[in-house]
């Protein structure tokens, strides 16, 4: 049940919800209350309790308790248990025309005898005071109260559709929808959505900041969207600062207990969820775990269930316990007697149907979740089909980034007799005799480089390039010596594609082997002559180069693996609409060749001259 409390000290009248335990703790102070005005989300300066002076105290509240130590003597005592301190300092106004030491208490400092300063009063303002702790419970109560109740409008609104801050995609059907797709599309962890509260503010922050080019991590700035974007990827660094506390106001799970430290908050919460996740015996069990955590090294990350949005840090005990319960699908069962990889295929194919909100049963597709783990439990479909459905290549790319549970996977499987068991590395690629690193004084080059600096190698030839953005030289090298453009051949490739091409291009140069057409010449001169006069500087069929195997590097370090793009990234300096998987290209006056002039005999066999002396130039 519920009240409605209209607030007369406004211009406009305005209505707020209060509950019923509340309104009596309002009905006990009786017409103090009449100077709050209940709106939580105001963020108006208040005047001092003592004075007339403004505070504005939502973003920064030292100022004001400065002033009041400072000017007035006056002490706010256990200010972090607050849960709006606006309204606090709103109700404590009275103190003005009345004696503070019938409501506080006081302290008189250099008082012994012979005391070499003045003696000085303060006034100490907490929840000893029976009216002030009842007015901090009936705060804490109405600040949750209106949190759970914002929380659910925003649960409930659906037409809600947003740009998202790391691309150019537009998401529809609620906010939730934006922090998965940030999760599963990007890689960025922000929380469980179902505990962020305000998160159109929280977007907007988050934007703004990518905005300014500040990792929200660390919270470096960055010169260029590109260098922002390539440290937060290869630092790891796509998840929120814990330390900054700006970021409180956003989770439900800092209105419990306010004061408590939200990592001793989470703490209590995560053991009290795993708990409820547990059977009898097995919460024993997981009690007496507890005893035996404290000599850890290291937190392993936190996993996720495959099917829902349940976390924990204690895998296998709590969230195999979970899924098995919850979800009727027993990992330790189904993954028994299997090699590493394909455990890693099983959590990567299941991640990608339960993301689709696709049933790798009957393969029916759902309009939402909680229909499609409706029809898993009912139809009891929440079981793997034959291994030639999900035993594939493909799933062995993670379909979250850095999953955590993918991480608490052995590496390693030990047979019953205590033998460690051959693992066939499906992806692994031939062996190369014929590698570009066997040249000499092309290793010699590289070693006795800079280790500051990065070195690129080009795919088709001996030439490398060492500096800031090596990767930019071998693009424009590509281009004009070997007529085969970057960016053009992997335009609209993913990013896991391009790696594969760079791999399979690779490979075969050291081969002596056309990427193309698969022809094997005497020498890799006589391949980059064929592959120029029979104009094979495209893209080749996909089938030639998307084996899984590709995935894994040919060249150790190759830089043009490490400097690729991610979808969204961009090298605008203000991205409105981001391009992607789209290259570097800081040669303006690059020669473009039409491809009219290749179709000539005569011309074709000049070009290939001249673009043989200037490579036995660049050898020399």
């Amino acid at each position: 049940m519920s009240y409605k409390f209209i607030n007369k000290k406004l211009n406009e009248t305005c209505i707020y919800e209060v509950s019923a335990s509340s309104l009596i703790n309002m009905n006990a102070f009786g017409s103090d209350f009449a100077t709050l005005d209940f709106n939580f989300e105001c963020e108006d300066p208040v005047p001092c309790i003592l004075c007339d002076e403004q505070f504005n105290v939502d973003g920064d509240e030292q100022p004001l308790l400065q002033h009041l130590l400072g000017t007035h003597k006056f002490v706010i005592g256990g200010v972090e248990e607050i849960a709006d301190l606006r309204q606090y300092v709103l109700y404590w106004g009275k103190l003005r025309s009345l004696p503070l030491k019938d409501y506080c208490i006081v302290f008189n400092t250099n008082c012994e005898p012979g005391a070499k300063f003045p003696s000085d009063t303060y006034y100490l303002l907490c929840n000893k005071l029976h009216e002030d702790a009842a007015l901090r419970s009936a705060l804490n109560r109405m600040k949750l109260n209106y949190v759970v109740n914002q929380k659910e409008l925003e649960r409930q609104d659906v037409s809600f559709s947003r740009k998202c801050i790391y691309c150019s995609e537009t998401l529809t059907g609620g906010i939730a929808s934006c922090f998965h797709h940030l999760t599963f599309h990007h890689g960025f962890s922000v929380g469980n959505p179902d505990n962020i509260v305000f998160g159109a503010r929280l977007l907007d922050v988050l934007e703004e900041r990518l905005r300014k080019l500040q990792c929200l991590y660390c919270e470096k700035t960055f010169r260029t969207h590109v260098v922002l974007r390539y440290h937060m990827r290869k630092k790891q660094h796509r998840c929120l600062n814990p330390k900054n506390k700006m970021y409180d106001k956003f989770y439900l799970l800092n209105y419990l207990k306010p004061g408590t430290p939200w990592e001793q908050a989470k703490h209590d919460h995560t053991v009290d969820s795993d708990a409820e996740s547990l059977s009898g015996d097995e919460r024993i069990q997981s009690d007496m775990d507890l005893h035996w955590t404290d000599w850890q090294e290291e937190d392993l990350l936190p996993a996720t269930c495959l099917f829902c949005t349940f976390t924990t840090s204690r895998v296998p005990s709590v969230l195999f316990s979970h899924m098995k319960i919850y979800h009727k699908f027993d990992f330790d069962s189904i993954v028994t007697g299997l090699s590493f990889y394909q455990k890693v295929k099983i959590i990567n194919f299941v991640r990608y149907f339960v993301n689709e909100m696709k049933c790798f049963k009957c393969f029916s597709v759902f309009q939402s979740k909680e229909i499609f783990l409706r029809h898993l439990d009912e139809y009891e479909h929440c079981k793997l089909p034959h291994a030639s459905v999900w035993d594939l290549p493909m799933y062995l790319i993670p379909v979250i980034s850095n999953d955590g549970l993918l991480h608490h996977i052995e590496d390693s499987e030990i047979s019953e007799n205590g033998e460690e068991d051959k693992v066939i590395v499906p992806e692994d690629v031939m062996h190369v005799t014929n590698s570009v690193l066997e040249d000499s004084k092309l290793r010699d080059e590289i070693l006795g480089t800079n280790n500051d600096n990065e070195v690129a190698i080009c795919l088709f030839c001996h030439y490398a390039a060492i500096g800031e953005y090596p990767h930019t030289q071998i693009y424009h090298h590509m281009r004009i010596l070997h007529c085969f453009d970057f960016g053009e051949v992997v335009n609209r490739l993913s990013f896991y594609s391009q790696v594969k091409l760079i791999n399979f291009i690779r490979w075969n140069t050291a081969k002596s082997r056309c990427y193309y057409c698969s022809k094997v010449l005497e020498s890799m001169r006589e391949m980059e002559e064929h592959r120029v006069l029979e104009g094979h500087n495209a893209l080749p069929n996909h089938s030639k180069f998307e084996e899984a195997r590709w995935l894994q590097p040919v060249l150790e370090d190759d830089i043009l693996l490490q400097k690729l793009r991610e979808a969204g990234d961009t090298d605008e300096e203000n991205p409105a609409e981001p391009k992607f998987c789209q290259v570097e290209n800081v040669f303006s006056e690059d020669v473009h060749i039409p491809p009219s002039i290749l179709s000539d005999e005569n011309l074709r066999r000049d070009l290939l001259e001249n673009m043989m002396t200037n490579f036995n130039q660049i050898r020399m």
